[in-house]
């Protein structure tokens, strides 16, 4: 129950932090409350990443109170813009003799995203529980660790922060060397989720992750599409919807693949897509080449703070990770071509702001490519390559490889359907940026030569959010088409299609319970042997009891494919490879050689006693098997006391007065 609490209060604080910076800082840019609110979590990211590089540069402790100043600094910096922008109405104002209103819509309110709140009840609730439910029940606990491979180091990451205070994207990979030589890791996530005060790491990882991946994902797609179709007042709800059980959602990609910072900075995209659109459409009235009461507006009152919001957003995103930010100016980039083919001829001056934010969405993706750091991305090797008609089976069907179910064809079938009533109006711009992830998850899937989804890891999991997010934009024009047919028909027979199709999509989304919990349970059951598991429950609960006995200022020598690597992230116990994929040094190879030695040389005993290393924690069931780190998993009982054991690990506690 205690841990219950610890989790909601985790997954609030972590909401709270998300929201609140980022919706001060916009809405002292002049941007309107519903606006601010969908930016809010880039913007917030972008503060806190930002905030934590100068941290680290001043040799400053990351912790609240540093984020708060970072929060004040920012706010005051979004002072100076909107004093300009208040000077240029004043003068425009004065120049004119009238004060003319900014255009309407992108620097104003927008419509509700709701129609109603019992609407919100009826739909998004069931929708929620359905995608989160099977979740919860494959935890065994709020702090069980998730038994995926990334999950160790963002648990360590986590604690890192706390203990030392360094949470600078600029070496945060320092965590995962052994000589503490770091390099550029994106950090904004765990800048943002390690603020979390009082509650235990492991809960926070899960209750900051669920809660970043599952409401901005939400909000923000609801948002976006408010943006695109604001008199469909239905469209926010039902593409809210469409984003709460489509499968490859971030949250589903949490318990896949465990690629938090990417997943989570995934969920942030939509709300920052949706100021883009709303600046778009600030630029076009601002830059009307006809007569019109727009024209006498004094510049930048709305385009200026929605340009800048969504600039700390795009860098929140990439300070989360790069390659989001890289999917949003490609997806930016498709759309501005679309207009800048579509207007050239009727209104040439739209058409060359567009073909400038073209540019400007286009160079920092030339920019990334070729910086060294994206070469950890472009080098890693362990992709799925399947065979190109299996993926283009995969793209037809929207069974796609994060938890491949029921509601993603019929998700594609509405997307389809919305692509066809699109092209139909002769709206192209939605299906042309569909053929980005399109692209980006075939050269995945089939290992092109090509490498153009090099920044993604080579991997179809992280592209499958950028596809869903469209998919469920799609669904809105496909919903609207077949609203159209219906009307058609009598008004009795209208009310049964509606009900008919109400419920199909019931019946189809409840078909998906069964595969959502044999999914979660797959990087969940700790217990499961058909699976590589980190941790098993008689494995965690052993070392939940003898962490209350060690001495936590001596080292622990354990393989990061181990749990007991875990106790570094659970408890703060010293560990020495606190994360998947670390090589040892010269120097930790030699302490691994005395660990198989010292029950017969009382030399190599001493030496491990020398380095500060109290315990050796060996697991005959690692995560991963071989490697350098098989010498730990061989290690005698005769090294120590054994204080405590499962039927295939143990936890050793040298001893050198046993020889």
């Amino acid at each position: 129950m205690i841990d219950a609490l610890w989790f909601l209060w985790a997954a609030a604080c972590a909401l709270l932090l998300a929201y609140l910076p980022g919706l001060a800082l916009a809405r002292l840019l002049g941007i309107g409350t519903r606006t601010a609110a969908a930016v809010a979590p880039a913007i917030s990211a972008g503060l806190f990443g930002g905030g934590a590089i100068v941290a680290g540069l001043l040799e400053v402790r990351w912790n609240l109170l540093a984020a708060l100043l970072t929060t004040v600094a920012g706010c005051l910096l979004a002072l100076g813009p909107r004093l300009l922008l208040g000077a240029l109405h004043r003068a425009s104002r004065r120049r004119t003799g009238r004060s003319a209103p900014p255009p309407p819509g992108p620097a104003g309110p927008l419509p509700a995203l709701l129609p109603s709140p019992r609407a919100a009840l009826a739909v998004l609730v069931p929708a929620l529980a359905l995608a989160i439910a099977p979740i919860l029940l494959s935890f065994g606990s709020p702090g069980q660790p998730l038994q995926r491979w990334d999950a160790l180091f963002h648990l360590s990451a986590l604690r890192w922060i706390r203990e030392t205070g360094f949470a600078t994207t600029l070496r945060f990979s320092a965590l995962s060397t052994t000589d503490g030589s770091g390099g550029v890791y994106p950090a904004a996530f765990h800048d943002l989720a390690a603020l979390v005060p009082l509650a235990p790491v492991p809960i926070v990882l899960n209750a900051a992750t669920l809660a970043l991946a599952v409401v901005p994902w939400i909000h923000g797609t609801m948002f976006l599409t408010r943006a695109l179709w604001p008199r469909l007042s239905w469209a926010p709800l039902a593409a809210g919807a469409a984003a709460a059980i489509a499968p490859a959602a971030p949250l589903n990609e949490w318990i896949h693949l465990a690629a938090i910072p990417n997943l989570v900075a995934s969920a942030f995209l939509p709300g920052v897509l949706g100021v883009v659109v709303l600046g778009f459409r600030a630029l076009r009235l601002r830059l009307h080449d006809g007569s019109g009461p727009h024209r006498a507006a004094p510049p930048g009152t709305a385009v200026a703070p929605l340009v800048l919001a969504a600039a700390v957003g795009a860098a929140g995103l990439g300070l989360m990770h790069p390659n989001v930010f890289i999917a949003m100016c490609l997806l930016v980039a498709a759309a501005t071509a679309v207009a800048v083919l579509e207007q050239r001829r009727r209104r040439p001056r739209l058409s060359r702001a567009s073909a400038l934010v073209l540019l400007l969405a286009v160079l920092p993706v030339g920019v990334i490519a070729v910086l060294p750091a994206a070469g950890v991305a472009g080098d890693f090797v362990g992709g799925l390559a399947i065979s190109p008609p299996r993926a283009l089976g995969e793209l037809v069907s929207g069974l796609l490889t994060v938890w491949p179910m029921a509601t993603g064809p019929l998700l594609w079938l509405l997307g389809y359907i919305g692509i066809w009533a699109q092209l139909r109006r002769g709206h192209v711009m939605l299906p042309v940026v569909l053929l980005v992830p399109l692209v980006l998850y075939m050269d995945a899937a089939i290992d092109s030569p090509l490498r153009l989804s090099a920044l993604w890891y080579s991997g179809q999991d992280r592209i499958s959010m950028l596809l869903t997010l469209v998919a469920c934009l799609l669904v809105v024009p496909g919903l609207a088409h077949l609203e159209r047919l219906t009307r058609r028909t009598e008004a009795p027979t209208r009310r049964l299609l509606r009900l008919l199709g109400l419920g199909v999509c019931v019946v189809v989304a409840a078909a998906t319970i069964g595969p959502r919990l044999e999914y979660a349970e797959r990087n969940l059951d700790l217990d499961r042997t058909d699976r590589p598991r980190y941790v098993d429950s008689a494995e965690l609960e052993m070392l939940q009891e003898v962490s209350a006995q060690m001495d936590t200022d001596k080292l622990l020598l354990a393989s990061p494919f181990s749990g007991g690597a875990h106790l570094y992230g659970m408890t703060g116990q010293k560990v020495r490879f606190p994360a998947a994929g670390m090589s040892p040094n010269p120097e930790d190879s030699a302490r691994m050689d005395d660990v198989l030695a010292a029950p017969e040389d009382p030399a190599a005993c001493r030496r491990l006693l020398e380095a500060d290393i109290g315990y050796v924690y060996a697991d005959r069931r690692p995560y991963n098997v071989g490697g350098e780190f098989t010498r730990l998993d061989q290690a005698s009982p005769e090294l120590g006391r054994v204080i405590g054991s499962t039927d295939h690990s143990m936890m050793i506690e040298i001893d050198c007065a046993t020889e």
